[in-house]
């Protein structure tokens, strides 16, 4: 499977993760196609039942067969990081993202109107910062350099385009390409 699509699915796979309720009756698949659409996965009910199904193999999910339709939720017993509300960007940003004391990476970058919202929500870093513009926003935060914020970046498509450090802006815009270019074969 090439890269583009398997970090597509995940990144599907993670959506899908955080819309599940921590308790019985659950939410169908049906109710999770149209909340997967509203964050920007248009994808089949069939699709959400096979996530579903796989990911109950790794995760600690339950599907309520009481009454159909089936209703999916994280199991009562999970605990520790995979919890009825994991937040996998949460996790990143609270973990991941933000630097060791006085180090880290100088990130600036322009973001969408949508990521500039959810970025007020949940910031990147404490000194993160975020300057509207004519058109989006100036993000501006200290972060740790490494895979979570590469994934991030890429992640958020459009909504985010690297502007410093430039080795970063140009290791993305390689990994945009490419994955544009195997659409186009």
């Amino acid at each position: 499977m090439p890269f583009a699509t398997t970090r597509a699915t995940l990144c599907r796979q993670w959506a899908l993760l955080r819309q599940l309720p921590s308790r019985s009756p659950g939410i169908t698949s049906a109710e999770l196609v149209w909340r997967l659409r509203d964050v920007g996965f248009d994808v089949s009910k069939r699709t959400i039942e096979r996530d579903l199904n796989e990911l109950s193999l790794i995760f600690p999910l339950e599907r309520n067969d009481k009454s159909i339709p089936f209703g999916w939720h994280w199991s009562a017993q999970a605990a520790g990081d995979v919890r009825g509300n994991f937040d996998l960007l949460g996790y990143l940003r609270n973990e991941t993202l933000k630097p060791a004391l006085g180090e880290g990476l100088e990130l600036l970058a322009w973001v969408n109107d949508q990521v500039a919202r959810r970025l007020r929500d949940e910031p990147l870093s404490p000194d993160m910062q975020l300057t509207a513009l004519e058109q989006g926003h100036r993000l501006r935060a200290t972060v740790e350099d490494g895979w979570p914020l590469r994934w991030w970046l890429l992640s958020q498509g459009d909504g985010v385009v690297v502007e410093q450090p430039g080795e970063l802006r140009d290791e993305i815009a390689r990994a945009l390409s490419n994955a544009a270019a195997r659409y186009l074969i």
